[in-house]
């Protein structure tokens, strides 16, 4: 089992869109996903609510070992819950929380052939010892100021980790997010962001589509959005908006995947 973690410290990166969208993209390719939402917010655990198994993320803070868990369509949700808020204030130490994280998935990890993990938008202890335990980081960065910042305090903590505690989790890099061509102060931002980590950078974008966050909604990934009305695309169909944007992500993601692949 393949662990993908989309981690950013700073809220609002786009994360849960993203591992959201990343997920169904593995799972319509026949892959078998585990999708953990540790995020007490829980915003990836609503729009993945039909793929809900029975434990949530906090289970993976917990001595009791996992049994095999129900898929729905290939994906199976560990649901983000206020749980997490007490798996943070344990007294474990970070060692203990980074063991008992590792043996709990090891449990399941025949199951699934990827597992897909969001984080809450923030350094925490729950975020910290899932990225010790994951295989591969991705760091979703939008452009302004403050987050192309926060993108170089991500690959310091990141390099921190592989020197102290997971000297094989590999580093995808940074992947630029909800990038909005139309704004000078986008473009402006992009190249700061490429020329500031050109050596850490994802060769793509993921443009601000306001489809993505529709889907979401809606509970399908965006390449499954229907129209509500004949006026686009013919209701019942996928929205004109929602094609164009799953073309899009689909091939980030495919990128993502061979990178992956490639390094496993």
């Amino acid at each position: 089992m393949k662990k993908l973690i989309f981690v950013n410290q700073k809220g609002g990166s786009g994360k849960s869109i993203l591992s959201y969208n990343m997920a169904h993209c593995l799972a319509d390719s026949g892959q078998r996903v585990l999708f953990v939402d540790a995020d007490e917010q829980a915003n990836s655990s609503k729009s993945l609510a039909a793929h809900l198994a029975p434990p949530s993320a906090g289970d993976l803070f917990g001595d009791t070992p996992i049994k095999r868990l129900a898929a729905s369509q290939n994906i199976a949700l560990l649901r983000g819950s206020a749980a997490l808020r007490e798996v943070e204030r344990s007294d474990k130490s970070d060692v203990e929380m980074v063991m008992t994280v590792r043996a709990r998935l090891a449990d399941i990890a025949h199951e699934f052939d990827y597992c897909v993990i969001d984080t809450p938008g923030s350094n925490s202890r729950v975020a910290n010892a899932l990225l010790v335990a994951s295989d591969f980081a991705l760091i979703p960065c939008k452009i302004d100021p403050y987050s192309i910042s926060v993108a170089g305090v991500m690959l310091k903590r990141i390099k921190f980790i592989q020197g102290k505690w997971n000297q094989g989790l590999i580093n995808l890099g940074i992947l630029a997010n909800e990038y909005d061509a139309r704004q000078p102060a986008q473009v402006a931002g992009l190249k700061q962001l490429m020329s500031g980590y050109r050596d850490f950078m994802l060769p793509a974008f993921v443009v601000d589509r306001s489809a993505y966050r529709e889907a979401c909604g809606a509970g399908v990934p965006v390449w499954r959005l229907e129209a509500d009305s004949d006026e686009d695309g013919g209701k019942g169909k996928v929205k004109t908006a929602a094609r164009v944007a799953g073309h899009e992500i689909k091939a980030v993601f495919k990128m993502i995947q061979d990178k992956m692949e490639a390094k496993s």
